[in-house]
């Protein structure tokens, strides 16, 4: 205030024609106390204020306008927004800030419901270690055949082919097969195994060594003994191209038919045109309407088999894929296996060929 004065002094003193008078001279202490120079202090301080006070109200009202509402939330990471003008602090905050994460807990029925625990007995379930498997559920083929044919209904025993059964003696097959149209072609003699081998030991005894000769002579030992039989029967049908073989048990088990076999030949000249496919499928149709309609559905569809193998009689039937060569096999296995049984019996109470002189 006093440099502002000495300033007005200087300049009123030039103005005045440069007279040197000292400030105490020319002001006196009221005139520092001047009205003009209060009014413009109080004005100042006021002015001040207000800015003060406008500076304030604003910096309160920013933090006002973005603090959330105060809710329960859990803990997530949010990177602040920047300071925002007037202007922008009018405009909504964005959504994924202004939104409170709830807790889990809060919200238990969203969460995954566990299943219940009943208190009733569980099903029974199959035990598949035991043959507690269903019908046709992981079974194999084999399983499969050997349960449906597990207990068949067809008497095998009572099929035949072209008239010969099973057990017949070879004088009635030669009859049956006469009546079906076939041809006698072989006829094969055979001896008892055993019986065999002891005579062929007496012909060594009669230095008979050449194989021709021992033959023979092992024949005419069984013709004298009532030991040879026939053992095999061959039948033909040229014009049909079938050929029919008995096979027979020994005397041992009184010379029974054990093996039919039944073969006829497909057209070999056929090839692989139209016209052979439906001759081929023609004769394929036909052969098995015939079984069918002779022996009745098989026990064993797929292998096109009646009766259980290894048990009993079976009637096996097949037919070529190249040139449909059809087939049929009537046996009995354990017939052959029998009389071998009762012909080592009857040979145990035979005495042996070896002598002794003690």
């Amino acid at each position: 205030m006093h440099i502002f004065v000495l300033i007005f002094a200087a300049v009123f003193s030039l103005s005045n024609g440069g007279t040197a008078q000292t400030v105490d001279d020319l002001f006196s202490d009221e005139d520092f106390e001047s009205s003009e120079i209060d009014r413009m202090q109080k004005e100042t301080a006021e002015k001040n204020a207000k800015e003060a006070a406008a500076t304030a109200a604003a910096s309160a009202a920013q933090p006002a306008r973005s603090a959330p509402k105060p809710v329960t939330t859990a803990a997530v990471p949010v990177s602040r927004p920047p300071e925002r003008t007037p202007a922008q602090t009018a405009a909504p905050a964005p959504k994924t800030l202004s939104l409170p994460v709830p807790k889990m807990q809060a919200i238990p029925a969203s969460a995954p419901s566990l299943p219940q625990i009943s208190s009733a007995p569980a099903p029974d379930l199959p035990d598949l270690g035991k043959g507690g498997k269903k019908a046709g559920e992981e079974m194999s083929l084999f399983e499969m055949r050997s349960k449906k044919t597990g207990n068949p209904d067809t008497d095998v025993l009572k099929l035949d082919i072209a008239g010969i059964k099973l057990k017949m003696t070879p004088e009635e097959v030669m009859q049956n097969a006469a009546e079906a149209g076939f041809t006698l072609k072989f006829k094969d003699m055979e001896t008892p195994t055993l019986d065999k081998w002891k005579y062929r030991r007496l012909c060594m005894d009669m230095k008979l060594f050449a194989d021709k000769s021992k033959k023979e002579c092992v024949k005419d030992a069984a013709r004298q003994s009532g030991s040879e039989y026939i053992s095999r029967l061959v039948y033909e049908n040229k014009k049909r191209r079938e050929t029919l073989t008995v096979e027979f048990t020994s005397r041992f088990s009184d010379n029974q038919a054990f093996r039919v076999r039944y073969v006829s030949k497909g057209d070999h000249s056929l090839g692989t045109t139209d016209e052979a496919h439906y001759f081929k499928a023609k004769r394929r149709q036909e052969f098995l309407r015939l079984l069918i309609t002779k022996y009745g559905v098989p026990d064993d569809e797929q292998a096109l088999q009646w009766g259980v193998s290894g048990i009993g009689a079976t009637l096996q039937a097949e037919i070529s894929d190249s040139f449909l060569d059809a087939s049929l096999v009537l046996e009995d296995p354990n017939m052959e296996t029998d009389d071998f049984d009762v012909m080592s019996i009857e040979d145990a109470k035979e005495p042996a060929i070896e002598k002794f002189s003690f």
